[in-house]
């Protein structure tokens, strides 16, 4: 099977290689473009059909999952079930796979036919699961991000928008004498501006980040009837997406 794997990955690479090497004009017109792209994904579509399971088995290990039963909420992202989506894994992406999002252990677990595949981190640079994208972010020295890990993409443009949600295991004791977990659960939110990320507690961390545009903020929040406190998200991001377009 390693041999097989080896030989489509030579073959879908040599597949790529021969459309990016076919003569072309200085400039891709909008039709060449178009056949560029649907070529290289039917050659990447190859590659997944041909190495099948064996994309997660070589590149992850079993997941144990949890032995105790949740009290209250589950260590899972939005659902405690499977949910199709996407991963960008070594570079290559796969779409149509089954996946959850284990936020105590910040990892993401693909099910193949008889397994669930804990995906190892740093081979995983951006993911989609119940309709939510994700990237890997590296905490360097003096950042003020919360930890190397995935952090959800609310927005993206020339400031960007991303939330860190955690959850903690807190033990607790069931009627039936059986161990039960609680959740504790606190979120993070980031605006990346060039290189540099800046960390949103509180209202007037937003203000601060987008000073030069302070006025017209305050009006587009009046006017759309925005509710930091109530919903910081849907806050957060149309107030990024707006200060994009009047920097544009």
């Amino acid at each position: 099977m390693q041999l097989l794997k080896s030989n489509i990955l030579c073959f879908t690479f040599w597949g790529i290689w021969t459309v990016l090497s076919t003569p072309l004009h200085a400039q891709l017109n909008s039709k060449d473009s178009t056949f560029l792209k649907q070529a290289v994904k039917h050659t990447i579509q190859v590659y997944q059909n041909g190495i099948g399971d064996q994309a997660a088995k070589y590149n992850g290990s079993q997941y144990q999952g949890y032995t105790v039963s949740f009290s209250d909420g589950h260590p899972y992202f939005k659902a405690n079930e499977l949910a199709n989506g996407s991963i960008i894994y070594d570079g290559v992406e796969f779409e149509n796979v089954n996946l959850l999002y284990d936020e105590v252990e910040d990892c993401v677990v693909l099910q193949d036919s008889t397994h669930r595949i804990k995906l190892v981190n740093e081979r995983l640079s951006a993911f989609n699961v119940q309709g939510c994208n994700f990237e890997r972010l590296i905490k360097k020295e003096n950042a003020p991000i919360h930890s190397t890990g995935f952090y959800e993409v609310l927005t993206k443009g020339n400031l960007s928008l991303y939330k860190k949600e955690t959850k903690k295991m807190i033990d607790k004791f069931s009627n039936a004498n059986e161990l039960a977990v609680l959740f504790e659960i606190h979120y993070y939110y980031y605006v990346k501006k060039g290189d540099s990320f800046f960390e949103i507690s509180k209202k007037k961390d937003l203000f601060k980040i987008l000073s030069d545009k302070e006025k017209e903020i305050n009006q587009f929040i009046s006017d759309e009837h925005l509710n930091y406190r109530k919903e910081k998200d849907k806050t957060l991001t149309k107030v990024i997406d707006y200060y994009n377009t009047l920097n544009q």
